[in-house]
């Protein structure tokens, strides 16, 4: 007997958007390292260490969204211009080229319509951090589709997808209120698919919108 898929979990940077840190730093044309003619190899690896710095820090009242990010450019500012950047380096300036690095990924917008349409549960299961995310969420109205109990983020977990105690897919599992048999967890990193398909759950590895959607409508959804 075919199983009933009741529930879809979407991981957000490479998924329903393009990857913000590794583009905004390294594009070769407007990222950071390249207009401020920065040695490319240094911004990957700062950029690497503040990940895994903010991936995990949880937003409080002491410590917004709004404070972490700008803690975090402020880190950045100071890994690469000590206390003396220039008049054109600023957290306000990094913040405002991010917001150009927040992108739908084309095609992915239709997919959570005809989803929610179908009566899908839908849910996020996102290595992130507070600041992006709510970026990400508020630029491309994400809320539309993805209620906040239903969002599972590194930051707020404490640990990432790769986890060996899978904390971050139980606790979407749980969020949904439905077997692990009848869920769909969709990446574009396929280690995160086959953790996904350890905790029970189908896996998609993802890798453009018509390999998505056809094996979703192969599903009926």
């Amino acid at each position: 007997m075919e199983k009933i898929i009741k529930a879809v979990i979407f991981d957000v940077g490479g998924v329903l958007t393009y990857d913000i840190w590794e583009h905004l730093l390294l594009d070769d044309e407007i990222g950071i390292a390249s207009q401020y003619k920065l040695n490319r190899d240094n911004v990957e690896k700062v950029g690497k260490l503040l990940w895994e710095a903010f991936a995990y820090t949880q937003e409080t009242r002491q410590n917004s969204w709004e404070i972490l990010e700008r803690k975090y450019w402020d880190l950045f500012i100071e890994f690469f211009w000590d206390k003396h950047p220039p008049l054109n380096v600023s957290a306000d300036k990094f913040i405002q080229m991010t917001n150009h690095f927040i992108k739908p990924v084309d095609g992915m917008i239709s997919i959570l319509e005809r989803l929610q349409s179908k009566a899908v549960k839908l849910a996020i299961c996102s290595n992130n951090n507070e600041f992006w995310f709510k970026r990400q969420m508020d630029t491309l109205q994400l809320y539309r589709f993805f209620n906040p109990s239903k969002i599972i983020l590194s930051c707020r977990v404490g640990t990432p997808k790769s986890s060996p105690r899978f904390e971050m897919f139980y606790a979407a599992i749980d969020a949904l209120g439905v077997a692990p048999s009848s869920c769909i967890f969709v990446d574009d990193r396929e280690e995160n698919t086959e953790r996904a398909k350890q905790c029970g759950m189908e896996g998609i590895h993802f890798k453009n919108v018509q390999q998505l959607d056809g094996l979703l409508k192969t599903k009926n959804l």
